[in-house]
């Protein structure tokens, strides 16, 4: 007998790939489920869910992310609650930056999140999200596990997710601006067939887990983005000039000059961090080669 899933955000970025990875597999029954619109894209009848797969969310597309964040979230979660009632086992898809740690230069699993004061309000979303997940499925003794990806890219992305526009501007460019950090990166498809492996394995032990293909430096990343390119020239900012950049930005903004926010508090204090982030599991279906090469065709 089939394995029943429901996939709340399906048709997004993340989700249309893992509803396309999962439909590969026979031994499954996959029901796409729009948080969006609050009903079923497929036909469904059932009154229980061996899986649920919980992908949606609202997403910043730049620095000036908003406050109402806060309550669409909220919304979609009160919204989907009673499948994640009709659900055995959960996967739920947060942040990497619920791991973010200031006394920490990796970025782990286990990092207890101490950002808070530093994170903008999608991050901050997140950890909140987390804890209301947590607390749901302690009440209600549901198995679980916090599926936490870096920076995710890859083809595919229609809709020009945040990290999407991010390397379709460095792609298109001929004048790049980049602070000395470092940028973790994960292949939407890695991060797919990695979830149809816990369900596979029936891996639900509770725990949050990063997914998290490599951690370049992001001169290297640019580099790498611009292969096949010749003429551009790449600008390295460094870490006094990018303090003096953010205060210059702040006064604009509260002298009412500009209402575009160049670099954000959270955007400095990460550059500051400079972290990596853990790889646990280096048996990839796509090399780091083919995710950036497979990204430029798409949004060439």
């Amino acid at each position: 007998m089939k394995k029943t899933i429901c996939c709340i955000g399906s048709s997004g970025f993340i989700g249309r790939h893992i509803y396309s990875e999962t439909k590969k597999n026979a031994d499954y029954e996959i029901f796409r489920y729009s948080s969006k619109n609050n009903k079923f894209i497929d036909k469904c009848e059932l009154d229980k869910f061996d899986y649920l797969i919980f992908s949606a969310g609202i997403h910043s597309q730049s620095e000036n992310d908003e406050k109402n964040i806060f309550i669409e979230t909220k919304k979609i979660l009160r919204n989907t609650k009673d499948l994640f009632l009709k659900s055995n086992s959960i996967i739920f898809l947060s942040s990497f930056k619920t791991s973010f740690n200031t006394d920490e230069k990796i970025i782990k699993s286990t990092n207890r999140y101490n950002y808070f004061k530093f994170d903008n309000y999608y991050g901050k979303s997140k950890i909140i999200s987390e804890k209301i997940f947590i607390k749901f499925c302690k009440n209600f003794k549901k198995k679980y596990v916090i599926i936490s990806p870096s920076h995710v890219i890859g083809p595919g992305d229609y809709d020009l997710s945040a990290n999407g526009k991010f390397f379709k501007n460095i792609l298109n460019k001929k004048l790049i601006f980049i602070p000395h950090c470092k940028i973790s990166i994960v292949d939407v498809r890695n991060l797919s067939k990695k979830i149809v492996d816990l369900i596979s394995k029936d891996e639900f032990n509770n725990k949050k887990l990063i997914i998290n293909d490599f951690s370049i430096l992001l001169e290297e990343y640019v580099k790498m983005i611009k292969s096949d390119q010749n003429h551009y020239f790449v600008f390295k900012i460094n870490l006094f000039l990018v303090n003096i950049f953010f205060v210059l930005n702040k006064l604009l903004l509260a002298s009412g000059f500009t209402k575009r926010s160049i670099i954000s508090r959270n955007r400095l204090n990460y550059i500051k961090l400079n972290p990596s982030t853990e790889i646990i599991d280096k048996n990839k279906k796509f090399s780091v080669k083919e995710t950036i090469d497979d990204t430029k065709l798409f949004f060439s």
